[in-house]
């Protein structure tokens, strides 16, 4: 199995995990001939798919979560939303319920280097990032040794952490290109917008509510909405600005495309010297697949591979199935431990810079 933009779709593949939309079932796995249905999944703002082929045979991408609880956090955030744009009220039964599936999945598989396996349309984007932030949390509250109690606080206040952009202008919060200063200063006010909302309720705890107010505050003074410094940020902040930055620089935006894990890392990693937390930042890195299961990279060889598993211990040098490319499609060769072979190191793992490499190389060919 492995994901692969629209563009890279083969007659040959067959869907690897199933596709839905509002809820329902778009397209199932195991679907042939996905050629004919890449316009409407574009239409839809999805852009990438799981896929099943020679070169991924038996390559399996583990999941942080499953997709029964995933969708009944979505559900749950959906409802919630609906019912503050309706009336105001927060049930929180569903989302109390929604995160303890969401703990007890992620306790029993401490040691699963992670990415996440969700595939978002337009209008669910929301959704999506919130509950996968919620996870990336989680993952770390679990590196750091917290409590279900903490865990539980943690999960409840993360994924309702942008409920105040439900009533931000939604022309402004989807605008495809640079906000201007206005604009951006008016999208700052989710944060306290969602607080007030989250302070009405009183199953909520603060430490929950706090994470809606203070998720852009930055250690050097330079997050909002108060600017606060170093230890004026409450530590679940801190965690959720983490998950908050990865999740959102790894997925697509109406303003930019998505960046590959490792490109995000270093962001991260940069974002740390002084505006993140940097032993959480050091700490939450080692729970995620720096090269997920299925991406294709480029060697220092300059041979293609396809990354079949991860070495926990050296999460930068996993084990690759090197894959030959020939008239326009892809023969597994050989599977090789980076960790055998210092040698070798991976110089891109950014599909679209590879394909248009091959491209190039495939001109100059001719």
């Amino acid at each position: 199995m492995r994901k692969i933009p629209l563009q890279m779709i083969k007659p040959e593949m067959k869907l690897a995990r199933s596709i839905y939309h509002n809820y329902s079932l778009l397209l199932a796995k195991g679907t042939n001939d996905l050629l004919r249905y890449k316009q409407n999944l574009i239409n839809l703002g999805i852009y990438e798919i799981y896929v099943e082929d020679e070169v991924s045979e038996g390559i399996e991408i583990p999941d942080a979560i499953s997709n029964t609880t995933r969708i009944k956090c979505r559900e749950a955030l959906y409802n919630t939303l609906t019912n503050i744009k309706k009336d105001g009220s927060i049930n929180m039964s569903n989302i109390s319920s929604a995160v303890a599936e969401l703990i007890e999945e992620i306790v029993v598989r401490p040691d699963v280097l992670v990415s996440l396996a969700d595939i978002s349309t337009i209008d669910d984007t929301t959704l999506v990032h919130s509950v996968n932030t919620s996870v990336y949390a989680l993952l770390l509250a679990q590196e750091l040794n917290y409590s279900k109690s903490d865990m539980k606080k943690l999960a409840e206040g993360t994924l309702l952490h942008d409920i105040g952009k439900t009533f931000v202008n939604q022309s402004i919060l989807l605008k495809p290109g640079k906000l201007t200063t206005e604009e951006f200063n008016h999208i700052k006010q989710h944060t306290v917008l969602g607080y007030n909302v989250l302070k009405k309720n009183m199953h909520l705890t603060e430490l929950s509510r706090v994470i809606s107010l203070s998720h852009h505050e930055r250690l050097d003074g330079t997050g909002y909405p108060y600017g606060l410094k170093d230890n004026q940020i409450h530590e679940f902040a801190k965690i959720v600005a983490i998950a908050d930055v990865y999740e959102s620089l790894i997925s697509e935006r109406c303003y930019r495309k998505k960046l590959p894990s490792h490109k995000a890392i270093e962001i991260l990693i940069q974002e740390s010297v002084n505006r993140l937390d940097a032993n959480m930042t050091l700490r939450f890195i080692k729970k995620i697949a720096v090269y997920p299961n299925g991406s294709l990279v480029r060697l220092s060889d300059l041979n293609y591979a396809i990354v079949s598993e991860q070495n926990p211990a050296s999460p930068f040098r996993p084990i690759v199935r090197i894959i030959k490319i020939e008239d326009g499609k892809q023969y597994p060769v050989e599977e090789i431990n980076l960790m055998d072979r210092l040698n070798l190191t991976i110089i891109d793992a950014d599909i679209q810079e590879i394909e248009e490499l091959k491209a190039t190389s495939s001109e100059a060919a001719n």
